[in-house]
């Protein structure tokens, strides 16, 4: 007996019944059918069944919400309502573990007035945040803490049974859920391989250990990507005049590494000899839509309200890849001497607000202040580098309003690599190589220049980022610290 619904999954039911005697087969044939038909019904009732209502102190939630409002201005306070509707009226399931990303994708709107609006929600005492521990496998929470500084530098996910690495990027994930004062949400288990568990997984199927799992590919253009148990992973591209049927082979690794199928195929995966293993699809934008502690990091606004969200002592977690910008003024020591130190201190203030303004219309932060020098971090080197170059274009026109600042130039340097976040001076800093090199360039940058590595410099004039900035000199720049010269190149505006 089958039973379909709209819009949810495909329930099928079988009753098999041996009666004891032969006689009674008819009898037990009309009682398993009217069992099933109670089952059948019973389904249909639960899946046509209203939410149940959701027992949330409206006054209080009220309050929360205006306070919200308070805080925000013009489309915000738009996201803010339907946040408080949200919360107020989505089923438990759907509030358990909010992630902003996804719901701003699923409401059209932009990912960082999401997250943005999440943030001021926590501080209106609507939403509570916490941080999920995300596998690398199944990617789910294999654990939840309320705070940075509860992390450990491993965890353990028991559905896969497999240790790992806490990179900020990737393995922590910025999650929330309706005030606790405001409404109790129910935490029941799901089935640790079912959808609801894993909504990523579009396909999986088990690879015998001599043979073959297939896999369907889903009708939707996109790319996918392949994850074998032990942590092999491959890209799966799926595109219209592709083949219907393709094989990727597993011998430890999957080969080819990148696959092209078309929509609705059949994606067959083969090992010969080994282990009997797991293999599934997993639909990507389900990991793009993680707002992961690195995320938040470089979120200005986090980084405001939320200082207490540090790494405990000595601990110091990974990211991938971390952008940053390093500035420094020429002759602020001189300024010093000739306009005395208070005048000399409000140029230096002023120049900070400069930097702030492309800095943040880039999406980056300032990390901290070192004298009259700023260390930002972004997501990428072009966001970092065209905060760099605006800087520079806005510099002749502080000059001019700025006398006192006669002879003052502004000198940058940027650069991109993984790095190591750390608690340092109550805040979240970087450390590493990465950080190391872009100070460095930023030291080797002339007056009015931009400094980063050549191959960054020669992106830049092929995506036609530098405007009407030029390469004034490449070159091998022997840096502190380094064993090697860098390849370098110099950037400024002519004139």
């Amino acid at each position: 007996m089958l039973f379909r619904s709209a819009n949810g999954s495909r329930v099928r039911w079988r009753l098999s019944v041996w009666p004891r005697l032969f006689l009674l087969r008819p009898v037990a044939w009309v009682l398993g059918t009217l069992r099933l038909r109670r089952m059948e019904a019973a389904t249909l009732a639960l899946d046509t069944a209203p939410e149940p209502a959701v027992q949330a102190g409206r006054g209080e939630l009220s309050v929360a919400g205006e306070r919200l409002r308070q805080g925000l201005t013009g489309d915000e306070q738009a996201l803010a309502a339907r946040l408080v509707d949200w919360v107020e009226r989505a089923p438990d399931a759907e509030v358990l573990a909010m992630r902003p990303f996804a719901l701003a994708d699923r409401w059209g709107a932009p990912r960082t007035a999401v997250l943005d609006t999440f943030l001021e929600a926590v501080g209106a005492g609507l939403v509570d945040m916490q941080w999920d521990i995300v596998c690398p496998s199944c990617r789910t929470g294999s654990s939840r803490v309320d705070h940075l500084f509860e992390l450990g530098e491993s965890a353990h996910c028991t559905y896969c049974d497999i240790h790992f690495d806490l990179p900020l990027d990737r393995a922590v994930e910025a999650v929330f859920r309706p005030a606790r004062a405001l409404r109790t949400v129910e935490v029941g288990p799901y089935c640790t391989g079912g959808p609801m568990r894993t909504p990523h997984v579009v396909a999986q199927a088990p690879l015998p250990a001599d043979g073959a799992a297939h896999l369907g590919v889903p009708t939707a253009a996109g790319s996918y990507r392949l994850f074998v148990r032990g942590g092999a992973t491959g890209t799966v591209v799926v595109a219209e005049g592709e083949p219907a049927e393709v094989t990727v082979s597993f011998d430890g690794t999957l080969s080819p590494a990148e696959t092209r199928v078309a929509p609705g195929g059949t994606l067959e995966v083969r090992q010969a000899g080994g282990v009997a293993r797991h293999c599934k699809l997993e639909n990507t934008a389900w990991i793009d839509q993680a707002a992961t502690a690195h995320v938040l990091s470089l979120n200005a606004r986090f980084r405001r309200m939320f200082s207490g969200e540090v790494l405990g002592p000595g601990r110091q977690l990974s990211v991938s890849r971390i952008a940053l910008l390093f500035s420094d003024l020429s002759g602020s020591t001189a300024l010093y001497s000739r306009v005395g130190d208070a005048r000399a201190f409000r140029l230096v203030q002023d120049h900070f607000d400069l930097l702030q303004s492309p800095i943040s219309a880039e999406g980056g932060v300032i990390v901290k202040t070192i004298g009259d020098a700023v260390m930002a971090a972004f997501p990428d080197e072009p966001a970092a580098l065209r905060a760099a170059l605006a800087a520079q274009a806005a510099w002749p026109q502080f000059a001019a309003a700025h006398p006192d600042g006669e002879g003052v130039l502004l000198k940058l340097g940027v650069h991109a690599g993984p790095a190591y976040v750390v608690t340092a001076n109550g805040a979240l800093d970087y450390f590493g190589q990465t950080v190391n090199l872009a100070a460095r360039l930023q030291g080797a940058a002339g007056e009015g220049e931009i400094v980063v590595v050549d191959a960054l410099a020669r992106r830049a004039e092929a995506e036609g980022l530098l405007g009407n900035a030029r390469v004034t000199e490449r070159f091998r720049a022997t840096l502190k610290g380094l064993d090697r010269p860098v390849e370098a190149a110099r950037l400024a505006f002519p004139g």
